[in-house]
């Protein structure tokens, strides 16, 4: 039984990443090619190479293997029950430990600390990779399900859930490689660049939980007296998975894109 429980807590540890490598890789790279010449050289630097960013995204998941930043993962979430208004979640952002000392905190804090220590390469690498997370929906899921993570069912054949459908696999159903992934993202996007630069951080909160809003509608409507087999897995009618990535394949590049621009916004603040 012990041992059960300890693949059970590793399970949901692994699960809880927002997107996967390669979704943070999306990230780090819009925000890359959207940094001022002096921000991408302060960047670099400070990282020790060339778009060390995009390579580092992920360090913050890996670093939780160790004790060194003991507690850090509850940076990476923000979860926000159903039903909540603008002004609440103006609140929240306004009250960043109202709930805890989460996402909102945690990016908070570290932007402030490289605006007094630039050179402070843990804390550039932690805020390339909560930016990102920031910007998954799941991440501003619901508390009694984690982030979606309880809200199970097949996808395509496989155990799988809200939060791992959006960490992982609806980036992996484009069959983009993360550098195609933003060659598109950067061309779809071309004309509203300079619009969604200008978005501030909570107007792309708020834009993030609708979304998630969406996500669990869809999900509420589809789990409709369906019963979870002995595996607690939902089984959806035949070919859920393509209608599901087609409504929501604009969302997803929305939300990457929007995440690298507003990365991209902070560095360029931090390092004018």
């Amino acid at each position: 039984m012990k041992k059960v429980l300890i693949v059970l807590s590793l399970f949901v540890a692994l699960s809880a990443h927002a997107w996967d490598v390669v979704g943070h890789r999306i990230v780090a790279d819009v925000a890359y090619r959207n940094l001022t010449p002096a921000a991408r050289e302060a960047v670099d630097k400070t990282l020790g190479f060339e778009r060390a960013m995009v390579a580092l995204s992920c360090w913050a998941d890996d670093i939780k293997s160790d004790t060194i930043y003991k507690g850090q993962d509850k940076w990476h979430f923000q979860d926000i029950d159903g039903g909540k208004n603008d002004k609440f979640i103006e609140k929240l952002y306004k009250n960043k430990t109202m709930e805890g000392y989460h996402l909102f905190a945690a990016k908070d804090s570290l932007v402030n600390l490289l605006k007094r220590e630039p050179g402070n390469a843990d804390a550039l690498k932690f805020l390339v990779h909560l930016t990102g997370d920031e910007f998954q929906p799941m991440h501003m899921g619901h508390h009694d399900d984690l982030g979606g993570n309880k809200a199970r069912f097949y996808w395509f054949g496989r155990g799988a859930n809200l939060h791992s459908v959006w960490d992982t696999y609806m980036i992996e159903y484009t069959h983009y490689s993360s550098t195609e992934f933003c060659d598109y993202l950067c061309l779809r996007f071309a004309a509203q660049r300079d619009e969604v630069m200008g978005w501030d951080e909570l107007t792309c909160i708020k834009k993030t939980y609708q979304a998630s809003s969406d996500i669990y509608k869809v999900y509420d409507e589809l789990a409709k007296n369906v019963q979870p087999d002995d595996r607690n897995n939902r089984r959806f009618a035949y070919g859920f998975e393509y209608r599901f990535a087609y409504k929501f394949r604009p969302v997803l590049d929305l939300q990457l894109y929007m995440a690298g621009m507003q990365l991209a916004k902070q560095l360029n603040e931090i390092y004018q």
